[in-house]
């Protein structure tokens, strides 16, 4: 007997489960498990910057205009003290949403990260984010598809927000 089992879209823990469930089986012969397809790809970046909020995409635009940094004591000098209060969580929460929507993989990494708090400018806050180099060409072509959607401008929703730093900062 041949059986083929295929696991699309599962953490790999679920699919070890799965495939274990059958080696053991008299006729099965388990040969490979594919591993979930976590790049982010231009569209997926699209898609998760279409279906955040604004604080998320301002967050975003600035990573991708700063070739993958963004500083977060200019960041808050800009937008306010609480303006990084948010962001990220709101990026983690959309990126669950998107997995649970089948739009990507649950494995699907947050393609931000922060440093480390710098302990002259107070432990609770970081100096900074990084969007990963390797995810960096994905978001920069869906920043600039947004753009081009808006006839060649930002989006309206950030051009607000560049008008009125109250927007985003500690009255937010």
């Amino acid at each position: 007997m041949d059986l083929t089992i295929h696991v699309q879209d599962a953490t790999e823990d679920f699919a070890r489960e799965v495939l274990a469930m059958f080696a053991g089986a008299e006729g099965v012969k388990v040969a490979t498990q594919e591993a979930p397809d976590t790049a982010w790809t231009a569209d997926r970046a699209y898609r998760l910057l279409r279906h955040t909020n604004t604080r998320v995409q301002l967050f975003m635009s600035q990573l991708v205009q700063g070739d993958g940094w963004l500083d977060a004591y200019a960041y808050r000098e800009k937008w306010g003290q609480n303006s990084l209060r948010g962001p990220s969580a709101a990026l983690t929460k959309a990126i669950k949403r998107g997995a649970k929507e089948g739009w990507w993989s649950p494995d699907i990494p947050n393609p931000v990260r922060p440093t480390t708090p710098d302990p002259q400018k107070g432990w609770s806050k970081t100096a900074g984010y990084y969007l990963d180099e390797e995810h960096l060409p994905a978001f920069r072509a869906a920043w600039e598809r947004r753009v081009h959607e808006n006839n060649g401008r930002s989006p309206r929703l950030i051009e607000d927000i560049d008008d009125d730093p109250d927007d985003l900062g500690d009255k937010a």
